[in-house]
């Protein structure tokens, strides 16, 4: 909300200082915000159920000494935040024109596309940076968020006055990247300060990417590939499901979900057994 506000304030300010006429920085502003936005705000919807979740479960376990069952829980969440943000980022990035062009009118999706694909993998950080806000106030850190966000908002002012004056609109979204990544960057320090928790990174960042990348690969290349012969919507559908196939085999293939990972989804224990049945998960 405090980088939309930002947004709002600035930008299009700063695409008049460019040359660029108010009506015309009015339209390319109002394409990212109602077109690129609110695909970008899609992925994390599904964490926040997990976040809320997890507070609960952190007093819990404090009341009862558990400090144990506390570190598996917070670091499971914070495996799963990535696990679900960066594919859903990458797949964002490489399949934006074909999404916004399924949902809004092409003319206007071709513009916002370029800026989807720059904002994607913004995804993953502010999947992160729900769960972390979690754990941090579960701890009694409720403090530190703020201080992250902040900062977060000086650097998304700064690279947006230096970025739009370089490469126009595109810098928005370079801006809104460069902001999480600050702000998941301070936030998984006071996490790790704090409260004496943090991931192995290759669990953590290494193997969700490399599964990711694979996924939005084999996305990008299905799509080009279908398209190129059938002029169909359901191309994409087709495109999606064969790289949700992908991550899922290259997932487990590179030992990147654990039983507790799994357990903190939505219906986890019933999906933990069927995978379990199948060898794919370890207790």
């Amino acid at each position: 909300s405090l980088t939309n506000l930002i947004d709002t304030v600035i930008v299009q300010r700063l695409l008049q200082s460019t040359g660029l006429t108010q009506t015309t920085a009015t339209a390319v502003y109002g394409n990212y915000t109602f077109l690129a936005v609110p695909m970008f705000n899609l992925p994390p919807v599904l964490i926040y159920p997990i976040s809320y979740s997890i507070v609960p479960l952190l007093s819990a376990a404090k009341r009862q000494g558990d400090t144990l069952r506390c570190k598996i829980v917070m670091e499971s969440s914070m495996r799963v935040a990535m696990l679900i943000g960066i594919p859903c980022g990458l797949g964002l990035a490489v399949l934006s024109e074909p999404i916004l062009s399924l949902l809004y009118v092409e003319s206007s999706a071709k513009l916002a596309a370029p800026l989807l694909t720059l904002l994607g993998p913004s995804t993953a950080f502010i999947c992160i940076l729900s769960v972390t806000n979690a754990i941090l106030q579960a701890n009694g850190f409720e403090r530190k968020p703020l201080i992250s966000m902040l900062t977060g908002a000086a650097v998304k002012v700064v690279t947006n006055f230096f970025l739009i004056q370089i490469i126009g609109m595109k810098g928005t979204p370079i801006s809104t990247f460069l902001c999480y990544l600050t702000v998941t960057a301070m936030n998984l320090y006071f996490v790790y300060k704090h409260v004496g928790v943090m991931p192995k990174l290759s669990g953590l960042f290494g193997k969700p990417l490399l599964a990711s990348s694979l996924c939005a690969a084999a996305a990008y290349f299905t799509y080009a590939g279908i398209s190129s012969v059938i002029a169909s919507r359901l191309v994409l559908f087709v495109a999606i499901f064969v790289a949700v196939c992908v991550y899922l085999v290259a997932i487990f293939l590179v030992r990147g979900i654990s039983a507790e990972d799994v357990k903190l989804l939505p219906k986890g224990d019933k999906i933990f057994r069927i995978l379990n049945k199948l060898k794919l998960v370890k207790e």
